[in-house]
């Protein structure tokens, strides 16, 4: 196999190769910068929630890559559509946990890209005009619950009638609850009624959790992060 010459380097890399030091160094930085800015307003939107680490890192590091990666493919459909198929190959075994942790790594990708192709003024004023919709979006809840929402699982004896007790015990406690679902355990012995909550106030929870063990004829009380919230560790 003989060694590879410039024309040979051309065809595979493109306008690459012709990208000037500085302009690669700009856009990389551009690009690291503006992906630190997502990482902030992602841990800022979700404050009351333990976020991990490697969820903040990878928002960073990923506009990176996203600006090398449009750097590197150009305008070469051929090299784009041989990226994706790289990609469909990979097997993610971290799982998102919700829309809105999917929403920012979006959101660090397109400010990458916008980064790779050159485009700083969209890449600076999209990341300000998203930020600023997220602040937004805090303020004025569109889902008229602020706060951290919980799934609630109670599981009860089912000829022990004990469900008006229960409810008046989530009354008490609760802002906001919807029943997620409801179904019958130990061929009908075992009633398990989960809900949607969202408490009056956080610091109750442990007090719900006990009011609701004490009511007689409750089996079992879990009380669980919602699914659709942010990225927690686990």
């Amino acid at each position: 196999m003989g060694p590879v010459n410039n024309v040979d380097l051309e065809l595979a890399f493109g306008q690459a190769l012709n990208l000037d030091a500085m302009q690669i160094f700009q856009s990389l930085m551009l690009a690291l910068v503006l992906g630190i800015v997502v990482a902030l307003v992602y841990r800022l939107s979700v404050s009351t929630k333990v976020i991990s680490p490697a969820m903040l890192s990878s928002l960073v590091i990923l506009a990176v890559i996203g600006s090398m990666v449009m750097m590197v493919i150009g305008n070469n459909i051929a090299r784009a559509f041989s990226l994706v198929g790289a990609l469909a190959i990979i097997r993610f075994r971290t799982r998102l946990r919700s829309p809105w942790d999917i929403t920012f790594v979006f959101f660090s990708l397109a400010v990458g890209i916008a980064c790779g192709v050159f485009a700083y003024r969209v890449a600076v004023l999209g990341a300000l005009v998203i930020s600023l919709a997220v602040l937004a979006l805090y303020v004025i809840p569109l889902g008229g619950t602020r706060g951290p929402l919980h799934l609630l699982r109670c599981d009860i004896a089912a000829y022990q009638g004990t469900e008006k007790a229960i409810l008046a015990v989530l009354d008490a406690y609760l802002r906001k609850r919807a029943l997620v679902e409801a179904r019958s355990l130990r061929f009908g012995e075992t009633l398990s009624y989960r809900y949607k909550v969202a408490l009056k106030r956080e610091e109750q929870l442990e007090e719900l959790l006990r009011a609701l063990s004490d009511v007689e004829g409750v089996e079992r009380v879990i009380i669980d992060a919602e699914d659709e919230t942010a990225g927690e560790t686990e």
